[in-house]
């Protein structure tokens, strides 16, 4: 392996790395030094991959986002749209997601920090954000932007707050009431529709 190719492998593995810390411990969690240690690096080694601790986190969220992909894919396509509006709510809430943070969606993880952030990192999060609605556009096809963005807000906040709970049972309780409301908000979008045609 070549020396370019080499950097690029070093600047994959620390990506990778930093995008499941991201998503388990927070912006804090990807401190360059303890980065780099567990990337078995040393610290001065950084600056060859990333210009700034920032470049890192937005690079890392990225990843992230990207890591996860479309979520509807396991999901038949045939499926009618208040169905796959459930089942990805049910996927989404569910005490697996809950439990892995590090392989799952970092747009509930950090969604109490992100008003906390730079600029451009708030900027980097409003894009996933954006591209996770247009996703949802491309599976549900032409849909109310506002049904969207309830039904994605529901499931962010439901996910983070079933997280932070530290009684098991209230935190099922949480995830089973999101899934529950997104359900109902699901077969009423549905409905109206059906009633505007």
């Amino acid at each position: 392996m070549g020396r370019a190719e080499q950097k690029a492998a070093t600047r994959e593995r620390i990506l990778d790395l930093a995008a499941a810390r991201l998503r388990r411990d927070g912006l804090a969690g990807n401190a360059v030094h303890a980065l780099m240690r567990d990337a078995g690096l040393t610290h001065g080694g950084f600056y060859v991959h990333f210009t700034s601790k920032e470049a890192l986190d937005i690079a890392a969220l990225e990843r992230a986002m990207a890591s996860i992909g479309n979520p509807a894919r396991h999901l038949p396509s045939d499926l009618p749209r208040a169905e796959l509006r459930k089942q990805l709510a049910a996927r989404y809430l569910s005490r697996s997601h809950r439990d892995h943070p590090e392989t799952g969606c970092p747009l509930s993880a950090l969604l109490s920090e992100v008003p906390h952030g730079s600029d451009a990192f708030r900027e980097a999060y409003a894009a996933c954000v954006a591209g996770s609605l247009l996703d949802r556009q491309q599976e549900l096809g032409p849909t109310p932007p506002g049904e969207d963005i309830a039904l994605l807000a529901l499931a962010l906040g439901g996910l983070a707050l079933a997280r932070a709970l530290p009684d098991a049972a209230a935190s099922d309780a949480v995830l089973r009431a999101c899934r529950d409301a997104s359900a109902v908000l699901a077969d009423a979008f549905e409905e109206h529709r059906g009633e505007d045609a």
